[in-house]
């Protein structure tokens, strides 16, 4: 086999493959990336058991060929390599790279021994790959991570004639992000979390084209091709947690709100729930943290309306950062009472919507 390519789209391509392969694991073949030259182009696939992957790119080809090598190597030495242009070279077992300069070999494995993931050729449907990376992205960070939570730790995915939404939630705060146009699918799905990560990845411009398969979603984006074993069990019904009568509604910059909580916290006791402390009056949001060094405290200028002339409220620091960091311009904050869940939403976009529960003030 000889190939030759530009670095550029090789370390890209390897990125994005290399993440899904472990650098080490009980069974060695998993740790092997598999490289195959065909028709004018080079393909290369992995797996750890819950995601297949493949990218493959077009190239100069002169035979066909199927070789493994260790990924995590091979990476290193390509993103190393010192030349625009790269040149893989097959001979007795041995790949040789050469770019610029530079030369090396790697020694090859067995490739009948490396896993050969299967994909779709064929798709149920096909979304706006961009629309798809924007509502996981939006989520992702509201998503559990403690073991015992099951179904938490993933993403839903709702695909209807309606509508594309995804939603998130650990029992103390909900995410969702909905976008109002059919899907082309109808099915209710819950993606791993670490998953969701790998997925938004690989989205980029034009179509994501989709299938759904044995409790198996299959995405191909670009370049790219992947499987994610879905999450099985019942996602609550999370729409009835969600309040609809609110006492007040205050807006601002989120940028600004973000980093006054960011600063606050610092003084924030990590032993309470990271906890820092809201009071809202006469248009006026005043912030403030103590804790074993010391106490902060910072002051904003708001809008604000509703029925209630005041309110003070108290919330994990952490899980109000990480839902304004999703806000770009103003941000609305809506407060159903002092013990029931606020929602967070971004003026500029109505597609997204945050709940957090506040922590109790006794």
């Amino acid at each position: 086999m000889r190939t030759s390519l530009a670095k550029k789209y090789l370390a890209d391509a390897l990125a994005h493959v290399e993440r899904i392969i472990p650098a080490r694991s009980s069974n060695p073949a998993l740790s092997l990336l598999r490289l195959e030259s065909q028709d004018g182009a080079i393909s290369f696939s992995g797996s750890n058991l819950d995601i297949d992957i493949k990218a493959k790119i077009a190239a100069d080809t002169e035979t066909d060929a199927v070789i493994a090598l260790p990924a995590q190597v091979f990476g290193q030495v390509v993103r190393a390599l010192p030349g625009e242009l790269v040149e893989l070279v097959v001979e007795d077992r041995e790949l040789e790279i050469r770019s610029g300069s530079f030369a090396t070999k790697l020694q090859l494995s067995d490739a009948s021994q490396t896993l050969e993931p299967s994909f779709p050729s064929n798709y149920q449907s096909h979304l706006s790959a961009e629309d798809l990376a924007k509502a996981l992205q939006h989520v992702r960070y509201a998503a559990a991570v403690a073991e015992y939570q099951a179904i938490f730790r993933g993403v839903k995915l709702e695909l209807s004639d309606r509508h594309l939404r995804a939603i998130a939630t650990d029992g103390f705060r909900l995410a969702y992000y909905n976008i109002a146009e059919p899907s082309g699918m109808n099915a209710n799905i819950v993606i791993p979390a670490r998953s969701v990560e790998e997925l938004s990845k690989i989205l980029g411009e034009g179509d994501a084209h989709v299938n759904l398969d044995n409790n198996q979603l299959s995405v191909k984006s670009g370049i790219y091709s992947m499987n994610v074993k879905l999450l099985e069990g019942d996602f609550p019904n999370y729409e009835r947690v969600i309040p609809q009568h609110f006492v007040m509604h205050v807006s601002l910059d989120s940028k600004a709100l973000l980093e006054a909580v960011s600063r606050v916290a610092v003084m924030a006791d990590k032993t309470s729930n990271n906890r820092i402390d809201l009071f809202i009056k006469d248009g006026h949001l005043q912030i403030t943290a103590e804790g074993g060094y010391g106490r902060s405290q910072e002051a904003l200028g708001i809008s604000q309306e509703g029925t209630e002339s005041e309110i003070a409220l108290a919330y994990n620091a952490r899980y109000l950062e990480d839902a304004l960091k999703q806000v770009e311009g103003e941000a609305r904050l809506s407060f159903s009472g002092t013990t029931s869940p606020s929602l967070i939403q971004s003026i500029r976009d109505p597609n997204y919507l945050s709940m957090v529960v506040p922590l109790k003030t006794n």
